[in-house]
């Protein structure tokens, strides 16, 4: 079955009055017309090149540069670089380096000006108790091993894994997906 789009009848009235509407202005010579002159005058001024009906002056549309810059494009820093860098005290993946009581934990430092870099970390503080897959309110609130993370069904424990396929590996059925630390993924 194929459906259809229909105009009910006050809808084909509007849509009739309309369109006479238009025409009637386009005759009366009241529609505007855009050309990339400023002031091409027009067949109204006297200019035979243009066609009829065309209403005069032009809308003015070159006040801005041409070509357009770019908003989204922010010029390069003036070293080239912008790769973050690594500061990591401790393994999170093993715990190496940490005493007891506490966990290797990574995060990020985000930077404060435009040509910094960001730093990546890890370091032990408090282990978390939260066990991998439950919700979280902040990386160290998990166990070791695992991490706070923003997934689609809100923040939850996940357990860290190496992008590289290296150990520690995700369990059967996860996927090690990649995070925003360059060295790190989740389990998922």
């Amino acid at each position: 079955m194929r459906l259809r789009w229909t105009l009910d009848g006050h809808s084909r009235a509007r849509l009739r009055a309309a369109s006479l509407f238009a025409a009637f202005a386009l005759s009366a010579g009241c529609a505007a017309s855009v050309s990339p002159n400023r002031n091409d005058g027009g067949a109204l001024d006297g200019d035979p090149n243009n066609p009829p009906g065309d209403a005069g002056r032009d809308v003015r549309f070159r006040d801005v540069p041409d070509p357009l810059p770019d908003a989204f494009r922010e010029p390069p820093c003036p070293d080239g670089s912008t790769e973050g860098v690594r500061m990591y005290t401790c393994d999170p993946f093993t715990n190496r380096g940490c005493s007891a009581g506490t966990a290797c934990y990574p995060f990020i430092e985000y930077p404060m000006g435009r040509c910094a870099r960001e730093i990546y970390r890890a370091e032990c503080v408090a282990a978390g108790s939260q066990p991998v897959g439950s919700p979280c309110e902040g990386s160290n609130a998990c166990v070791a091993g695992s991490s706070c993370f923003a997934t689609g069904a809100g923040t939850r424990c996940l357990r860290l894994c190496r992008i590289d396929g290296g150990e520690p590996r995700c369990p059967r059925g996860s996927v090690c997906e990649p995070t925003d630390l360059p060295d790190f993924g989740a389990c998922d």
